[in-house]
């Protein structure tokens, strides 16, 4: 047969490049077509080729191979091409290792950098999450995208800082949304990792904390997670708050939201940790079930203040109340990582864990997390507001039991997951984040990508520290009122700002020029040797540290340069109107209600 179908090419190419064909009529015009789209393969295609079969594997480690592959198979005879296939998959599968099909993201709420057992926590337990930083490599420098909860998820979803979209502020209460009817959000403008990904197949699920707007005038729910590339969410529009103390949850601060449902008011919080859970399960098996790639952020709502348990998970740590609701939240991360596994779904599910920022130091000793004597805490950007626990696995691709004291940021994320699937960033804007896809794969002898760049650490609307060449450069810090004022709450703290509850906490340090001190030159800590900013450097540890500091500075006005003017979206007045209201308008209706039913879907 190869050797009829190549005499028959050959006398084509002689009698004027037209191959005869056996239909009677005029022969097929000479045109030059683009070569055929092979067909999408998946390994859970049945094949009874073994060429295809293994072209099948090959498509998971790098998207562009099955396309090769699939024109290269027809062009290479049997055996031969049996051979040539089982050399390019030992090589590509050393080159690349295997790329995710599935995408998870467990964010923790005010998660100090020693609450984890795995972080040297003794008294709060933690075997889910400390398995599974054992089974992928574990960040001990891993810092958040700012130190507050609004401007940290923000950038942790798109791979930018906040402040380029202008969901930042300098002083409470506009550092985040305070409450749940003010008018701003997240801009349409903004792609998160959920957009991103929903463009290329993916199912895209959340459930938790989201904190980044609900509605704007004229158009509600207009910046929830259904308007930002989410399928399905449940969760809190808003967060969690002194008004939602368990037992005692005030509906106009306190509700639980289903896509764009308003399904309980107020919230239930003895509950939620497992209507969360629950919801990210149901999202998982219907979206292995449809065999479709997701892409799951599951953002909890432990630890933040108020604190709430479940009844089983009342009293069961020796941490207190606060390692109640660490443990309770890891133990639904052991059920999440369990499902993965009974699934089948495990090996080709790349994971992300970590903390949105440093613990509410000025809730109280016993309401709050450990930095671990980190200086600093929530708000701030000594590394206590910033040093977060953090990790990530992808089994096969990623090693085992690694762990890192290289940098790795939030706003790597997205970054890192795009580059892991193939996908390129957006180029109309810039990225502050970095693709870490090969220091990931060989951590021991990879640097980061972070160590010779400069990861800029904003305090509300202007950068107060900068990491570069494994320094910290500290251009203004924190004044702390618990230094002039001692408070039973807390040190390194603000705890008698003018939104403080009684002296029960509900404070924050503020970013405004009176409230910091400045430096200049900057303050300068070694990451590697000083993690605690006890000794800053000068000229005889660091000959070069002027020509550091000159290096830092220009850069940060280059960066200054490329952040462009933003609508503000934090600095806007509550409007009555857009309050969340599960039965009408508020004033006019009761807003309140119990309609959530686990495993219905909503509009």
């Amino acid at each position: 047969f190869w050797s009829k179908h190549m005499a028959l090419r050959g006398k084509a190419r002689r009698e004027g490049g037209q191959v005869m064909q056996k239909s009677v009529g005029p022969p097929r015009e000479n045109k030059k077509k683009p070569p055929p789209r092979p067909p999408r393969l998946t390994c859970t295609s049945p094949t009874s080729s073994f060429s295809l079969s293994l072209s099948c594997w090959l498509l998971q480690l790098k998207p562009h191979t099955a396309s090769f592959l699939f024109s290269f198979r027809k062009s290479v005879p049997g055996v031969a091409m049996r051979v040539v296939l089982l050399l390019l998959a030992a090589l590509l599968a050393q080159a690349h290792g295997k790329s995710p099909r599935n995408v998870v993201v467990l964010l923790m709420d005010d998660v100090g950098y020693q609450d984890l057992s795995s972080f040297g926590r003794q008294n709060i337990s933690t075997p889910h999450i400390d398995k599974l930083l054992s089974q992928g490599i574990r960040f001990t420098q891993y810092i958040s995208a700012a130190p507050i909860c609004t401007p940290s998820r923000a950038g942790l979803l798109t791979g930018r800082l906040a402040r380029r979209f202008g969901m930042t502020a300098n002083t409470i209460p506009w550092r985040v949304f305070d409450m749940p009817c003010q008018p701003g959000g997240f801009p349409d403008t903004e792609f998160t990792l959920a957009d991103l990904l929903k463009q290329h197949g993916f199912a895209t699920g959340m459930s938790g904390k989201w904190h980044l707007g609900v509605s704007q005038v004229g158009k509600e729910y207009a910046h929830l997670p259904p308007h930002h590339g989410f399928d399905t969410w449940l969760g809190l529009p808003f967060t969690n708050m002194h008004a939602c103390t368990q037992g005692e949850e005030n509906k106009f601060f306190c509700m639980l939201m289903a896509n764009h449902t308003v399904v309980q008011q107020p919230t239930r919080m003895q509950n939620l940790t497992s209507e969360l859970t629950m919801h990210s399960s149901d999202f998982v098996r219907n979206a292995v079930a449809a065999d479709r790639p997701f892409f799951l952020y599951h953002a909890f709502v432990h630890a933040h203040t108020a604190l709430f348990s479940a009844p089983q998970f009342v009293n069961v740590s020796q941490g207190g109340r606060y390692g109640d609701n660490v443990e309770e939240m890891d133990h639904a991360v052991g059920e999440l990582m369990t499902l993965l596994d009974t699934l089948g779904v495990a090996n080709d599910t790349l994971v992300f864990l970590a903390s949105d920022n440093g613990p509410f130091a000025e809730e109280g000793w016993d309401k709050c997390g450990r930095t671990g004597g980190l200086k600093g805490s929530k708000g701030q950007t000594w590394e206590g507001g910033v040093r977060v626990p953090g990790g990530v696995r992808l089994p096969g691709t990623f090693p085992a039991g690694v762990v890192t004291d290289q940098l790795v940021t939030a706003l790597d994320i997205v970054p890192t997951v795009l580059g892991q699937l193939g996908i390129a960033l957006p180029t109309d804007r810039v990225y502050d984040g970095q693709d870490l896809s090969a220091f990931l794969a060989n951590p021991v002898q990879v640097p980061s990508p972070n160590n010779a760049s400069f990861v800029w650490h904003y305090c509300g609307e202007n950068v107060t520290a900068v990491r570069h060449a494994g320094y910290k450069f500290h251009f203004s810090t924190q004044i702390w009122s618990s230094d002039t004022k001692p408070s039973a709450l807390c040190t390194m703290c603000c705890p008698d700002g003018p939104f403080a509850f009684n002296g029960t906490g509900g404070s924050l340090c503020n970013c405004a020029a009176k409230n910091l001190q400045h430096h200049d030159p900057p303050l300068v800590f070694d990451m590697h040797a000083d993690k605690y900013e006890q000794h800053p450097l000068n000229v005889s540890v660091l000959p070069n540290l002027p020509a550091l500091i000159a290096t830092v500075k220009a850069a940060l006005q280059h960066h200054y340069a490329t952040v462009a003017p933003a609508k503000d979206e934090m600095h806007t007045l509550p409007w009555p109107p857009l309050e969340p209201c599960c039965n009408g308008v508020y004033p006019f209706a009761s807003c309140e209600c119990n309609t959530y039913t686990p495993h219905m879907s909503y509009p």
